[in-house]
């Protein structure tokens, strides 16, 4: 039998403690976990690894999430999406021409897992 291919995400936010939990969750999960603290790193994360999800920060310094995306399709473009955000979104269309499911913080893992299980499955 082959074995299944183990997903690998990529985590992008730039709280520590937040990239460690959601690693450890991930992780425990049974996915490869990858973490990046803001949209440059995890663009040459991307460039070098095969991330099948991006779980972004909408909100941050240099690249915001959005634009992370938008990117991180040009690079995979069957890489899924999810956004987290602190913040209220008002509409998808926020998002651009890459939207994903957006997460309110906190992050309930549930709600995160969920999600995830979902989107790889597609």
């Amino acid at each position: 039998m082959a074995m299944a291919r183990i997903e690998t995400i990529l985590f992008v936010d730039d709280d520590p403690d937040l990239r460690e939990m959601i690693a450890a969750t991930m992780a425990e999960a049974g996915y490869a976990v990858l973490t990046a603290p803001n949209g440059y790193d995890a663009i040459g994360v991307l460039a070098d690894d095969w991330v099948t999800l991006l779980i972004t920060d909408i909100t941050m310094p240099g690249i915001d999430g959005f634009e992370l995306a938008r990117q991180a399709r040009a690079l995979r473009p069957n890489i899924q999406i999810i956004y987290i955000s602190g913040y209220p979104i008002d509409s998808p269309h926020d998002a651009g021409p890459v939207y994903g499911a957006v997460l309110k913080k906190p992050l309930r893992m549930g709600d995160l897992l969920a999600e995830v299980s979902g989107r790889l499955l597609m």
